[in-house]
């Protein structure tokens, strides 16, 4: 194979990837395309010896992109040295950090404006994506211990903003299962009732056709996306996923992709499908009926067997 053939086809396995990403620092997908673009650019005029890890360099590259993006369009400054030395600010154990992924996207768009560039990259980088935070520093250009700080602090702003009562767990279990059943028989009636008018719905490029929108919202779109989901809807069952009510799409006895809600009120408010296997890694996926082991299967281990930097 040409090398440039080689560089293409090894910037096209990782371009799902690196498009989620680019699209939950930026919130936007047109400006997530754009960035990957660049990168594509900037990868194909680079020194091959250059780049010894390609997953670890592109990762840098689209995140540097991202960051020098968010600075330019929201003239946000840089942390300041006060801010990332506050003594309270000593990070959390990894049971009371770890975020769910699909809140932690839907929050994300509620306080967008309020994280910083570096804020936004800790934060995404090690709670979405399983970053380690050696990585995120060398990224940020700065130490291990602000690169903690920075995805502590952007953490508690979201936690505040996305403060709203969720569902109790057997209500959420309740809805997300009502909405499994109409999935599966196309019952548009059904699918009314269980989503909020205003429901978002974001997603991993993995699990979409080529140029479909990572995130939609508003429940006629959602539902006419939910029918379109309904042959997967068939290889799909109700889990638990980090201890909440949540739907995983199995092939071959293995999770492709989950499906993570928010449920208020008896409705659902938003959901995140989770393809990337970096995420789905993250995710610890437990069933009701007893099959636990299968789901398990190249998911993340319970949170007391975590890595010890999940702060």
């Amino acid at each position: 194979m040409h090398v440039d053939e080689e560089r293409f086809a090894g910037f096209q396995r990782e371009r799902p990837h690196l498009l989620g990403m680019a699209f939950r620092l930026l919130g936007s997908e047109a400006d997530a395309q754009d960035v990957v673009q660049e990168a594509w650019i900037r990868y194909a005029r680079a020194d091959v010896g250059e780049v010894r890890n390609l997953p670890a360099w592109l990762t840098t590259v689209v995140t540097r992109l991202c960051v020098d993006l968010l600075r330019r369009s929201r003239d946000v400054p840089g942390e300041s040295a006060g801010l990332l030395e506050t003594p309270a600010d000593r990070g959390d154990e990894p049971e009371q950090a770890a975020l769910l992924a699909g809140e932690l996207a839907e929050a994300l768009m509620i306080v967008v404006d309020e994280l910083t560039p570096e804020q936004r990259v800790a934060l995404i980088l090690h709670d979405v994506f399983g970053a380690p935070f050696a990585e995120i520093a060398q990224v940020l250009d700065t130490t291990v211990a602000s690169a903690k700080k920075l995805a502590s602090r952007a953490r508690a702003r979201v936690r505040h903003r996305a403060a709203a009562p969720a569902a109790d767990p057997r209500t959420a279990h309740r809805v997300v299962s009502a909405f499994l059943k109409a999935a599966q028989q196309g019952d548009i009636d059904g699918l009314v009732r269980l989503l909020h008018p205003g429901v978002t719905r974001t997603a991993d490029p993995h699990t979409l056709p080529v140029g479909a929108a990572q995130r939609v919202q508003g429940a006629q779109t959602v539902i006419t996306e939910t029918l379109a989901f309904q042959r997967n809807a068939r290889r799909a069952r109700v889990v638990t996923i980090d201890g909440q009510a949540g739907i995983a799409v199995l092939s071959q006895g293995k999770v492709q992709a989950a499906l993570v809600f928010r449920v208020t009120g008896g409705q659902i408010v938003h959901y995140d499908v989770i393809a990337d296997p970096r995420r789905l890694a993250l995710l610890h996926i437990g069933d009701h009926a007893g099959f636990r082991g299968r789901l398990t299967e190249g998911c993340r281990e319970p949170a007391g067997n975590q890595r010890k930097d999940r702060t």
